[in-house]
């Protein structure tokens, strides 16, 4: 399937939840943080964080291996939800650190919120396919170009996640607005297809494997194909908390960096599978490691910049950032 370098634009639709940050960020302008309040130079020593359904265990393992406590810091890790849920929490105040997608960063910060990416976590895969296109059995769609006019299921509606299908659709031939997009959670997915709401999900990790598992088939893997070696989960936080907070951010990367260490180190992978089997409380015997994904949280500025790039093109973005204004001053980066 041959890339191609430019995207019919369509109508820019924000999603509720992006538009609702835009508010909360408004609200809490002017409001001081613990740090500044108090006065502390470098920031304070307790935070909460929130993580994602998907890419939580670098999270978990900096606290459970103490990297957080070598840090210096006491973590409260928060369940959370999607992206642009998880980055309102701290742009309302109700945490100090976030799970968010590169995607919904670029949304959020073209459309002037006062938010960075703080680090790198959750990377796409540039050769295992760990997300797919996926079809229930005895479906009549059997090719990409088979989307048109169908029903999508995918885990956010033009918040940049659903870029890579839209891609690979445009690709095929497919006029992208004549497919109809439905937001359902990943963990959603399956019973949405078995039910006959969507013809097909748009899914990622555990999930995508859970369902090859179960009999659906995947007719296509874009993410892998168009967005290799791209950041997708981050770690986030707003601009008046880093400014206040600047030693307990750097500290933060420095326990999430052994963390990825640790979680790519083949050693440790019994380790990785008891941390998911836990948050997820499902069986060990149930995790496939094979849905786990790359992680770096240093950010890839060249994949990161052609994401943002493919954002434009589709519409989904104006006067979108470059990856570099992306990214907190001392967020860990490189060019390749």
């Amino acid at each position: 399937m041959n890339k191609p370098t430019f995207y019919s634009r369509f109508k820019q639709v924000l999603t509720p939840a992006v538009a609702g940050l835009a508010l909360l960020s408004l609200a809490a302008c002017g409001a001081p943080t613990e740090a500044a309040a108090g006065g502390k130079e470098e920031g304070k020593s307790s935070i909460k964080v929130v993580v994602a359904p998907i890419h939580f265990e670098t999270a978990y393992v900096a606290e459970e291996q103490g990297f957080f406590k070598e840090a210096g810091l006491t973590v409260e890790i928060v369940p959370g939800a999607d992206p642009s849920a998880n980055l309102a929490q701290t742009v309302s105040g109700q945490a100090d650190i976030t799970t968010a997608s590169w995607g919904v960063m670029t949304t959020a910060i073209a459309k002037g919120m006062p938010v960075k990416v703080v680090s790198g976590n959750g990377v796409v895969d540039p050769v295992a396919d760990n997300s797919g296109i996926v079809i229930p059995k005895n479906s009549n769609i059997k090719t990409v170009k088979d989307l048109a006019g169908k029903t999508i299921a995918v885990n956010g509606v033009n918040t940049g996640g659903d870029i890579p299908m839209l891609q690979a659709a445009v690709a095929a031939g497919v006029d992208r607005k004549s497919i109809t997009e439905i937001a359902i959670p990943y963990a959603g997915m399956q019973a949405a297809l078995e039910q006959g709401t969507v013809d097909a999900a748009f899914v990622a990790d555990s999930y995508y494997h859970q369902l090859v598992t179960a009999g659906f088939t995947s007719i296509a893997s874009p993410v892998r194909e168009f967005q290799g070696n791209m950041p997708v989960t981050v770690w986030a936080a707003t601009d008046a908390w880093l400014t206040a907070n600047p030693g307990t951010a750097k500290k933060f990367n420095d326990a999430m960096d052994k963390a990825a260490k640790f979680y790519s180190d083949p050693a440790n992978s019994a380790s990785i599978v008891a941390v998911s089997a836990r948050v997820k409380q499902v069986d060990a015997s149930k995790v496939n490691p094979k849905a786990y994904v790359p992680v770096n949280t240093s950010i890839n500025l060249t994949a990161g910049q052609a994401g943002i790039d493919a954002m434009a093109d589709l519409g989904y973005v104006a006067n979108a950032p470059s990856a570099e204004a992306m990214l907190w001053n001392d967020a860990p980066r490189f060019t390749k």
